[in-house]
């Protein structure tokens, strides 16, 4: 059962309430974040805002599409936990804070083992052992929407074609996302 948390807070004379702390933790939204506000039975529903919920039905397709020119581990994600993956021990899999630190600085990451670069901890209560990470954000009007991750398990890294292919597939994602 969910933990059931409330507050009393004043509306400002622009119609604004902020919400706790405690709440935005809970929830995982950070500054700039995003939340979807609603009315149900005269009670307002607040809950943070996820876009890619909205693509449920595109993500088994982009993975399964980039499987068949990819062949390592692909994980397509949220900015919290795997939503579609080539292998299903991944399937709702949550997220480091480590990795969701590199969605929120939207930027690309590639990873070597090989390369004395330190191998960021992708899944939370999982054992990892890649030679290889590939981290591709999606993001569309500077918002996050989620990522694509390749790993690599074997001593097998990825080529420039790969990074290409996901950076097409998270383009094309980011362009079906309304916000």
């Amino acid at each position: 059962m969910e933990k059931e948390v409330s507050s009393i807070k004043s509306v400002d004379e622009m119609g604004r309430v902020t919400l706790p702390l405690e709440l935005r933790k809970m929830l995982n939204i950070r500054e700039g974040g995003k939340v979807e506000i609603g009315v149900c039975d005269n009670k307002f529903i607040i809950s943070k805002y996820n876009p890619m919920t909205k693509l449920k039905e595109w993500a088994d397709c982009v993975v399964n599409s980039i499987s068949q020119v990819v062949e390592h581990e692909i994980v397509l994600t949220d900015d919290e936990k795997v939503l579609s993956s080539n292998k299903k021990k991944y399937l709702k899999k949550q997220l480091t804070p480590e990795v969701q630190e590199v969605f929120y600085r939207r930027e690309m990451v590639i990873k070597k083992k090989d390369e004395d670069s330190t191998m960021l901890p992708i899944f939370l209560d999982t054992e990892q052992d890649f030679c290889c990470e590939l981290i591709v954000p999606i993001v569309k009007n500077n918002d996050l929407i989620g990522s694509i991750i390749v790993l690599a398990t074997e001593n097998k890294c990825f080529d420039n074609d790969v990074v290409k292919v996901c950076k097409g597939f998270s383009y094309f994602l980011s362009c079906l996302i309304e916000i």
